[in-house]
């Protein structure tokens, strides 16, 4: 017996890195969200170059300073874009978090902030920026990006010459909304709070909000995350002008006086300003 003990070992090791190695290959290749084929523009992840699956958030950690400059040919770069809420209006603002900071402070190694932040208090409803779809939603578990839901938008819908994708994180819960849902522009499509994995403080209450956008209508969904054919992130605020450019690196070299983007909103009583308007601010304002 005792001359059998070294060899059960080697086999119990043997079989350890097997199913080891099974559970990182199942991760990689997960099944596409099965429903998300019936929707307008799905096609199967492997159509979705590799390259904008790392701007999306897929396997970002093997090589960050890669997937970094990725990001950035990707338009994530800072822009100096800030919003300037139509008539004045006093709507939750953008803390420090703003788009494309730099993050390797926050991560111990290359990183960048794919969005803005909106600290509000826990509760606090977030709104569809447009009539859209819900694409993508994800408990991403493990993730800092905690409880996260994505709508797809026509051209049609926000009057832009693309597809848009808008995506919500750190939410309170799941909402109730079905993948293939239609939603209008204000309509309830989560609550603020701090869902995800905490870096080395504790996170405060805010809606984390990104856009993306391609020219293509083609997009899929591996149950990671959704990515755009060809696409690029866009600076949040970008999404509100009336003309273009909306590339970030030309967006970077607007004069001074051309980087206040006029934004529209919802009023909490329900109303839009301008009335007329196809995109809002996610979150109400007085």
């Amino acid at each position: 017996m005792d001359n059998l003990r070294p060899k059960i070992v080697s086999v119990v090791v043997a079989i350890l890195a097997l199913t080891s190695c099974k559970t990182i290959n199942e991760r990689e290749i997960l099944p596409p969200c099965i429903d998300c084929e019936k929707l307008e523009g799905f096609v199967s992840p492997s159509k979705i170059s590799q390259e904008v699956r790392i701007v999306a958030g897929k396997n970002r950690r093997r090589n960050p300073a890669k997937a970094v400059a990725i990001q950035k040919a990707r338009g994530i770069i800072e822009t100096q874009l800030e919003p300037n809420f139509i008539s004045g209006a006093k709507c939750p603002n953008i803390d420090s978090e703003t788009w494309a900071v730099d993050y390797s402070y926050k991560r111990d190694r290359p990183a960048l902030h794919k969005g803005i932040d909106i600290p509000q208090p826990r509760g606090t409803p977030i709104k569809a920026i447009a009539d859209g779809v819900v694409v993508g939603k994800f408990m991403n578990k493990g993730n800092r990006k905690g409880i996260e839901v994505i709508l797809r938008h026509t051209s049609e819908q926000t009057g832009l010459p693309f597809w848009a994708y808008s995506q919500y994180t750190h939410l309170q819960n799941m909402p109730p909304l079905p993948i293939g849902a239609k939603v209008k522009m204000g309509q309830e499509i989560g609550k603020t709070s701090n869902t995800g994995k905490m870096g080395r403080r504790i996170r405060r209450d805010a809606l984390h909000f990104a856009i993306l956008y391609s020219k293509y209508p083609e997009w899929s969904n591996d149950g990671v995350v959704v990515a755009p054919k060809d696409g690029y992130f866009m600076d949040p605020n970008a999404f509100y002008r009336l003309e273009p450019p909306y590339n970030s690196q030309a967006l970077a070299k607007l004069p001074d006086d051309q980087k206040k983007v006029s934004v529209p909103y919802m009023k909490v009583d329900g109303s839009f300003v301008p009335p007329d308007t196809k995109r809002i601010w996610p979150c109400p304002c007085p």
